[in-house]
């Protein structure tokens, strides 16, 4: 277990909050890593919100603290994005989310342009 405070990272860029998931999160760190997610976004209120995914292959507890965060983004009203790099894992994300309307992108700079303003780019 890494720890949550080595995992997640967040930023800001132009209005769109970035949450970085820099390693798995085990089942023992999915509540928490949650909660974090849903700290970060009451806390900045952004206009949208982009969870990237910085590892090779999602785990089953990093998608469902990535579906967490989209149902509480639903709720708020906030748009929310993925993105990562590998191809296996835009696929499970979008599989995961069972055509619910979760973009998931390659690139983090497209997302942010994609959220920052919805006509200017679409997912990968």
């Amino acid at each position: 277990m890494i720890g949550w405070l080595m995992v997640l990272t967040h930023m800001l860029d132009r209005g769109v909050l970035v949450l970085t998931l820099h390693g798995d999160v085990t089942i023992s760190d999915r509540a928490t890593v949650s909660q974090k997610l849903a700290e970060a976004v009451r806390s900045y209120t952004p206009q949208a919100v982009v969870i990237e995914l910085r590892t090779p292959v999602v785990s089953a507890a990093a998608l469902s603290a990535v579906l967490r965060a989209h149902r509480l983004c639903g709720q708020a009203g906030v748009a929310l994005s993925a993105v990562a790099t590998v191809s296996s894992a835009r696929r499970l994300l979008k599989a995961g989310t069972d055509g619910s309307g979760l973009p998931v992108f390659a690139r983090r700079q497209d997302a942010i342009a994609a959220a920052a303003s919805p006509s200017v780019a679409t997912p990968a």
